[in-house]
């Protein structure tokens, strides 16, 4: 990570640091080493056990040009064994040229522009305020400044160079007193190592660096004034001495006295920004897994010293919160209803403008016959059946009663879930090609492990769920449908939202690019500029056959749920014995991709995957690997090829060479805490009492929008709860809070999707 233009600065009571010892959590060997100076004597009395600290994050996090966004959190305990991060969700945007620091642990924030400016703030977030109160501007001009760091007092203006400006703030308090420069360009092999480090902070009149890995800290001691008694003191920055090496970290920070916390950067995008806190005399980790995710400049604003918190009192930000009271303790969904084995199939096809389009003839398809195969030569998809739109739209069909065989060993393989197509196609009033395609799910009375617990046939969709899907206009072509290069995808909906996949029903849109963003406007129905949407059509009236080819295979990692566990509380997901999830499938027939129904994922040779226990403080989401696929479809009748289209389309969970049979996803953490949990209907909250656990292994899980991206599409996840697949949350024993959970769609006892922890 660039350190160019970072500053940094926190202020806290005397800190000095004894004989220092690496321990636990960093890569490498541990040395002992003294700093030579009397441990402090704060902590004793302290009552101070929550820290505000602030991340610049880098602009691709703002959505405004120009920005980005200063993230507010409030370190919890970081001295203690059980650290956490809170996440306020207070955020403000300032340009991204700006240089930010910390105003010595009073609640100021200090901005330096490049139009020759500084400028004061006053974080009033606690008591419901702006987090960028102005205060005051001042006319100073650190634009080009290496590192900027304060302790209230003292601001050290470092340029890059190694020369060192120092200037006194006359109320450091307030923020808002005479900023007068007391030195100017001092340079010593001290502020010749500042400039030259990876990152620096400062920790009341302790300077600290880090340097490949190595931490190191001067302290500053005060100068008498001048000559002349109006002539303020100086100071000088003592002798190096060296706290640590084998620091494995991005940037460090020091929440306090006897404390420091670090961030490692990796390229795995699911884990980077890992969070880590250390005690000092001797330096011991205290807790090597904060957080992850959090990207950008960090910097703390510490208090004047740094106490535990008790360990039963449950973290807040602001005023504590007063007890909830009357909360019913947490009860499963009642059992869910399986899908009754049927031989009947049935969906509607509309016009693009949603009325009927009937007397359409309807070829219904097994899916997954083949899907693993080379079908470079084309393969055809099994027909089990026709049928034709009546008046409404509508269309029905009984499957074979006894299946193909290849279908019948799909279908086992996939848990008693059989997946089909249903196609159709039809031309326009004004000569425009379309097409209907639809994905459903079906279990056969001949499934022969329809009923068997765990099963995707125990929770497929509903074979009659009111499948509806509008005819799309079918004039796409070779090169409107070639893969999308890695820049293009760079561009689109999907590289924008993979980061941080939200579960959130509809929020996957319908319509994606695989090469850019669609307009707010996008309207796939305007063909040679005139809309199509509402013109008669007249349908294909002979039968055709299916055939596909396979372009590209690639093995995705793929969310298909999380678990969270906050105070207290041990987090689990079980993802085992079988797969048991919905993926979305896309489609491509006018040069965008168009999500079109989903396929129910299972396997018969099963997986043993998850995480148990994690936690306190631990939200992740669980990925696995999924093969999927890209494929070019026709419809070839006795006239030849009728239809051209691509789909997008899951394939089966396939390790790759090498991989991990799952994995950690993102941090989802935020997501919990005593503020979102005030913000959630009373209606979804419930308790899980001291020492229980609580689990849903019932109904689905809400829809996990953009779970995976292939091919420059994000294709959404629904994962359906049972036996071998659930959220678990285990209370622990601490005696004065109550372990508070919520629902996200709803009460913890009927349909939830997934729930949070406070």
């Amino acid at each position: 990570m660039s350190s160019v233009s970072r500053t940094r600065g926190t202020a806290v009571a005397v800190q000095v640091l004894s004989t220092i010892v690496l321990a636990a959590g960093l890569t490498a060997a541990p040395q002992a080493l003294t700093a030579g100076h009397p441990a402090s004597a704060a902590d004793a009395t302290c009552t101070a056990f929550s820290v505000p600290t602030y991340v610049f994050e880098p602009a691709a996090s703002s959505n405004i040009a120009g920005k980005r966004t200063l993230h507010k959190y409030m370190e919890w305990g970081p001295k203690s064994t059980d650290t956490n991060l809170l996440d306020t969700r207070y955020t403000a945007n300032l340009p991204a040229t700006s240089k930010v620091f910390t105003g010595g642990g009073n609640g100021l924030i200090y901005e330096a522009t490049t139009g020759g400016q500084v400028k004061s703030y006053k974080d009033n977030t606690a008591t419901g305020g702006s987090l960028l109160t102005p205060v005051k501007t001042y006319s100073l001009n650190w634009s080009s400044a290496k590192w900027i760091l304060t302790n209230g007092a003292r601001i050290l203006v470092i340029g890059s160079d190694g020369t060192l400006d120092v200037y006194n703030q006359a109320s450091p308090a307030t923020g808002d007193g005479a900023i007068t420069k007391v030195m100017d360009g001092v340079k010593t092999s001290v502020t010749t190592a500042l400039a030259a480090a990876d990152d620096v902070w400062m920790v009341n009149s302790t300077v600290q660096w880090l340097t490949d890995g190595k931490v190191q800290q001067s302290i500053m001691s005060n100068l008498p004034p001048g000559i002349g008694s109006i002539t303020p003191p100086g100071i000088r920055l003592e002798a190096a001495t060296t706290v640590a090496t084998g620091v494995d970290a991005a940037q460090a920070w020091a929440p306090g006295p006897n404390a420091l916390s670090t961030q490692s950067v990796t390229a795995d995008a699911d884990t980077t920004g890992q969070i880590r806190s250390f005690t000092t005399g001797p330096f011991t980790s205290a807790d090597d897994d904060v957080r992850s995710g959090v990207l950008g400049d960090i910097m703390a604003d510490a208090g004047a010293c740094l106490s535990d918190p008790d360990p039963d009192l449950v973290p807040y930000f602001g005023a504590q919160p007063a007890a909830d009271t009357d909360v019913p303790t947490a009860q499963e969904p009642s059992d869910s209803t399986s899908a009754t084995p049927s031989n009947t199939v049935s969906g509607t096809f509309t016009l693009g403008n949603g009325q009927p389009a009937p007397n359409l003839r309807v070829t219904v398809t097994a899916a997954d016959v083949d899907a693993g195969s080379d079908t470079s030569a084309g393969a055809q998809e099994p027909v089990l059946g026709t049928a034709i739109t009546a008046a409404d739209g509508t269309w029905t069909l009984s499957l074979p009663a006894t299946l193909p065989a290849s279908v019948q060993q799909a279908m086992n393989d996939n848990g008693g879930a059989l997946n089909l197509n249903a196609t159709t196609s039809a031309t326009t009033s004004s000569g425009v090609q379309v097409l209907g395609a639809d994905t459903l799910t079906a279990v056969p009375p001949s499934s022969t492990t329809a009923l068997v617990a765990g099963s995707a046939a125990t929770t497929a969709e509903a074979i009659d769920d009111g499948h509806t899907v509008a005819l799309i206009p079918d004039t796409v072509d070779g090169t409107a449908a070639a893969d999308p290069t890695a820049d293009q995808q760079k561009q689109t909906f999907a590289a924008l939202t993979e980061a941080d996949p939200q579960p959130a029903g509809e929020q996957t849109p319908l319509w994606q690019s695989d090469h850019s963003t669609l307009a707010a406007d996008y309207n796939p129905y305007l063909v040679g500029g005139k809309d199509i949407s509402a013109e008669k059509v007249t349908p294909q009236a002979t039968e055709c056959q299916v055939v596909k080819y396979k372009i590209t295979s690639k093995i995705k990692y793929t969310v298909v749920g999380e678990a969270h566990a906050n105070w207290d509380t041990k987090a689990s997901f079980d993802y085992d014995d079988t797969m048991n999830s919905a993926i979305d499938i896309a489609i491509n027939s006018n040069g965008d991709w168009k999500l079109g129904g989903s396929k129910q994922m299972s396997s018969a040779t099963g997986v043993a995957t998850g995480y148990t226990n994690k936690g306190s403080y631990y939200a992740h989401q669980y990925k696995v690997p999924i093969e999927y696929n890209k494929y070019k479809k026709q419809t070839i009748c006795s006239m030849g090829v009728k239809n051209t289209w691509y789909t997008i389309e899951p394939g089966r969970y396939k390790v790759p060479s090498g991989g991990s049979v799952g994995k950690i996803g993102k941090d989802v953490s935020y997501k919990d805490g005593s503020r979102n949990y005030g913000r959630a209907p009373k209606s979804y909250h419930a308790k899980v009492d001291n020492g229980t656990y609580f689990q849903l292994t019932r109904k689905k899980s809400t829809k996990f929008g953009t779970a995976v991206t292939f091919m420059g599409v994000g294709l959404g996840v629904t994962t359906s709860y049972d036996s071998d697949h659930k959220q678990k949350i285990t209370a622990g024993t601490r005696r004065n809070a109550t372990h508070l959970i919520w629902g996200k769609n709803g009460p913890v006892h009927d349909t939830p999707g997934v729930f949070y922890s406070s």
